[in-house]
């Protein structure tokens, strides 16, 4: 336990140093977002980027996209509270099709967007399995589940690892 505490102690002091706290409370709407809209609008809707408070989402069904804007205001207030401050100021969302390389029925979270067009600047990308392993080895020893989760995707979002 007191090598947990010091490893969150140095982690604590690393994130404030560097000002990450922003961008990993940013990194917990991808976390949350399954678990707050449930079934299936959580599962049939992607965050994709957050920018300056604005949160992009892709979904492949317009009748998602229509349920989304409708529950947009509470979607916002849900996530804002679960991240304990307004990080988020709107949401925007956007039809897109194929946005796995699964069936749309799965239930498994989509691991990239696939599309003709350019990716936007602001996607998230996906390590490369080797980027990932790395990752897994780094927070191995971390007992903490919440703050495991956050190192996993902070470490992942700075990856350089291009899908």
């Amino acid at each position: 336990m007191h090598k947990t505490q010091n490893l969150r102690d140095l982690l604590a002091e690393f994130v404030r140093t560097r000002d990450l706290e922003p961008k990993m409370l940013e990194q917990k709407v991808f976390s949350v977002w399954r678990k707050l809209l449930g079934v299936p609008l959580g599962e049939k809707t992607v965050p994709v980027s957050i920018s300056s408070g604005v949160l992009k989402v892709y979904t492949e069904y317009p009748p998602y996209k229509k349920e989304l804007l409708l529950l947009k205001e509470r979607i916002m207030a849900d996530l804002n509270a679960e991240l304990g401050q307004p990080i988020l100021t709107d949401i925007r969302i956007d039809v897109r099709q194929s946005l796995t390389s699964s069936s749309p029925h799965t239930t498994a979270p989509p691991t990239r967007v696939e599309s003709t067009n350019p990716i936007p600047k602001n996607t998230r990308y996906v390590p490369t399995p080797e980027t990932l392993e790395q990752i897994e080895q780094t927070v191995v020893d971390v007992t903490d589940t919440d703050l495991k989760t956050s190192l996993r995707q902070l470490f992942a979002s700075q990856s350089t690892d291009k899908s």
